[in-house]
């Protein structure tokens, strides 16, 4: 089912605009997403979450520990944990049903249905708080993350029509060319090839890391996709992509939404914080609903037991399982 919220005058020419623009280049730029009060209440209660989780990380990064083992904090790797970190989603989202609503804005849903499908849901959640690096560092070892393509090479998704699913950036912070952006190569979400990830800098780290001899600004065809605090950066799956480094003066903050289909569906946060947010009455409307996977679909059992986080590193089921004290609530050691 759809809840495609009515449209203003001239907006199906900008949404067709924006179509036609993510199917040629892979991603499109949506400005002040969020605004205003909007964009100020977000952004103060991801302050709270962000000061709550850094206690966790700073702890965990003296000891080289990729993972909260209390569920406070996730980065991808030890490596990945010098350089950022994400925070437990319900952190920001039950302190302001602005963040909810951010989830479901109605400057995204429009382009979403469009482009994944009318049955479109929240898969993944993350908040991430990038630190700024210093020159140096930058120059040796690029980026938290290097060039990459996020979902499968699999050929035949390059031909279904609609994006295997689109994952929105929606940034808290003003991100310049040099204050950690994303940058990608328009239209390499239609190559038959990922990109070359052991001969451009970033992510660092393992074997691999003395063949790392380009900067990753030296990728053919790369553009940076710097944007101001409260727009979102949307792009396809495939799109390859990098985020360069923040050797500005302060952390880079943004919320990583990943968009799909129904039938992609994982167990995952996203389920957790759907039972949550209904508890508390903020999936109230029939479009939040949908998205968090409350709206019933046929033959979809829309809750799953969660997978308990086991606190390894090699774990990567980000937060599954592990809910942390509320904000406000003390942490147990």
């Amino acid at each position: 089912m759809s809840t495609l919220p009515e449209t203003a005058p001239g907006a199906e020419a900008l949404l067709d605009h924006q179509v036609d623009a993510y199917k040629r280049d892979g991603f499109v730029i949506i400005e002040d997403v969020l605004q205003g009060d909007e964009l100020a209440r977000v952004q103060t209660v991801f302050d709270k979450a962000q000061a709550r989780a850094r206690v966790d990380w700073e702890a965990g990064r003296a000891r080289g520990k990729g993972v909260s083992e209390n569920g406070e904090y996730y980065a991808s790797g030890t490596w990945h944990a010098r350089k950022y970190f994400d925070i437990y989603p319900l952190h920001l989202l039950e302190q302001d049903d602005a963040a909810v609503g951010m989830i479901a804005h109605p400057r995204l849903f429009p382009f979403l249905s469009a482009t994944v499908g009318a049955d479109v849901q929240a898969a993944t959640i993350q908040l991430r708080v990038l630190e700024p690096q210093t020159a140096a560092d930058a120059q040796e070892e690029g980026g938290y993350v290097n060039w990459h393509r996020d979902h499968s090479n699999d050929e035949a998704w390059r031909y279904l029509g609609p994006p295997l699913n689109t994952k929105v950036i929606v940034y808290l912070t003003d991100v310049g060319p040099d204050e950690g952006c994303t940058a990608c190569v328009p239209g390499s979400h239609r190559f038959d090839h990922r990109p070359d990830h052991t001969l451009y800098k970033g992510m660092g780290g393992g074997e691999t890391q003395a063949t790392k001899v380009k900067d990753q600004r030296d990728m053919p065809g790369m553009v940076a996709a710097t944007a101001k605090a409260g727009s979102a950066f949307l792009f396809n799956t495939r799109l390859w992509h990098t985020t360069l480094p923040n050797t500005g003066t302060r952390d880079r903050w943004c919320v990583l939404t990943l968009y799909c289909p129904f039938y992609q569906k994982q167990p995952g946060v996203t389920v957790e914080a759907a039972v949550a947010l209904e508890a508390a009455g903020q999936l109230n409307t029939p479009l939040r609903r949908q998205l968090f996977g409350l709206e019933p679909m046929t033959g979809v059992n829309g809750f799953k037991r969660l997978a308990q986080h086991s606190g390894n590193d090699g774990d990567d089921r980000i937060f599954k399982g592990v809910r942390p004290p509320k904000l406000g609530e003390r942490v147990g050691r």
